[in-house]
């Protein structure tokens, strides 16, 4: 009886090995597999030159719109505390586009899902925290931009739109979180994935170009009041 249960232990045991080395062939099967999907990238070089040199002329118009104003050569009637806070916060967004952390997105010729989620967390952090909320909102909320003309007006803009950019990055930050998964692919899924690397891309860069055209029409009510006032 002894040497009977003995070997249905031993069956037991054997059985669960058995499992556990399925299991593991299972799990590294995924994993192999998975890798496979995570290596793919989407060709985006046809688009560089367009996105770079858009970037680069707003660039070139904000830097043009707030050169207008030079404290030791002002001679106007607004608060140059204002002006100055204005100036210096736009000069620092400006710093931040051009920066080699942002810059290095413009050259790539391909893109895979890495780097595209490097991509959308750098715009987060640098472009949208750093500048428009760091920068831009906080810029808004000073006693001295306040009393600038036509505040009442680009306040709710701008704070809208910084909004908005912000609820749309998350979108596209989460979609690519949920992608990195594990699972046996259908062609459905493989073809979900393949558009979420290009269409993640795409997305991040519109809200990069709308975040300049944010900034230039920021510089252009600071143009226009410089020069009227």
């Amino acid at each position: 009886m002894k040497k009977i249960l003995l070997e249905y232990v031993n069956m037991f045991a054997y059985t669960v090995i058995g499992l556990v080395f399925g299991l593991s062939f299972f799990l590294l099967f995924i994993n192999f597999y998975h890798m496979q999907e995570l290596s793919y990238v989407a060709d985006i070089s046809s688009y560089n030159d367009i996105n770079s040199n858009n970037i680069k002329e707003k660039v070139e118009t904000i830097k043009k719109n707030i050169s207008v104003y030079d404290q030791a050569s002002y001679n106007g009637n607004l608060n140059i505390y204002g002006l100055n806070t204005v100036k210096l916060n736009l000069e620092s967004c400006i710093e931040i586009i051009e920066s080699e952390d942002m810059s290095k997105y413009l050259g790539l010729d391909s893109i895979g899902i890495k780097d595209s989620y490097s991509f959308v967390t750098d715009f987060k952090n640098k472009i949208l925290n750093d500048c428009l909320v760091i920068q831009i909102k906080s810029m808004f909320n000073t006693d001295t931009v306040s009393v600038l003309p036509n505040f009442n007006i680009i306040k709710p803009y701008v704070e809208l739109n910084i909004d908005n950019l912000l609820k749309s990055v998350n979108y596209v930050q989460n979609n690519l979180e949920n992608s990195d998964h594990y699972y046996f692919t259908t062609d459905n899924n493989r073809n979900n994935f393949f558009e979420i690397v290009s269409d993640s891309y795409t997305n991040t860069m519109n809200n990069y170009q709308s975040t300049l055209d944010l900034i230039v029409e920021i510089s252009n009510w600071y143009r226009s009041i410089v020069v009227g006032g």
